[in-house]
């Protein structure tokens, strides 16, 4: 019984290593592709791999200003204070106000989720489109940004074209 569960231990973790790996040579693909959209807009393609900057550039290059940007990052950060409120109102010891933390908590998450995941479906469309990418790619690229954007990364025929798709000669370039 001891050798089979050595065996099963060996095999998890040569699966576990296999995924382990694939995740990141997948995460460095995403980041070469990213760097290189960023560059074709015009962008320093480092700021593909800083966390947070990444997604705000990304929303700066799609609509041409930082200001959804900002009412994205302040949407996550109160859904983020919600959600660790939420965690620590078990460790009140008025029950009562315990559940009235929990109730208000919750019920500011999911305020905060339904603007999060339209402002996120919104970018991930206008960003290929900001490339000049057909509807049914920007489609696509909701449901698969990390697929999309490779394929935009890698596509040397891929140039940006302007913030939303409007062409960059166009006088709208108000990044401020």
């Amino acid at each position: 019984m001891a050798g089979a569960s050595l065996v099963f231990f060996i095999i998890f973790f040569i699966i576990y290593g296999l995924i382990l790996l694939a995740s990141l040579a997948m995460a460095v693909v995403q980041i070469i592709a990213t760097w290189k959209l960023y560059e074709k807009a015009g962008e320093p393609g480092w700021t593909s791999i800083v966390p947070v900057y990444y997604y705000m550039q990304q929303i700066k290059i799609a609509t041409g200003s930082f200001k959804l940007a900002w009412i994205y990052l302040g949407l996550t950060a109160v859904y983020i204070v919600g959600c660790l409120v939420m965690s620590f109102a078990e460790f009140i010891e008025n029950s009562d106000m315990a559940d009235i933390i929990l109730i208000v908590s919750v019920i500011i998450c999911f305020i905060t989720i339904i603007p999060i995941c339209v402002i996120a479906g919104y970018i991930y469309y206008m960003f290929p489109k900001s490339y000049g990418k057909s509807q049914l790619f920007c489609i696509l690229s909701i449901f698969f940004p990390q697929i999309m954007v490779i394929i935009m990364g890698f596509d040397k025929s891929t140039q940006y074209v302007g913030p939303k798709g409007v062409p960059m000669y166009n006088n709208y370039n108000n990044y401020f």
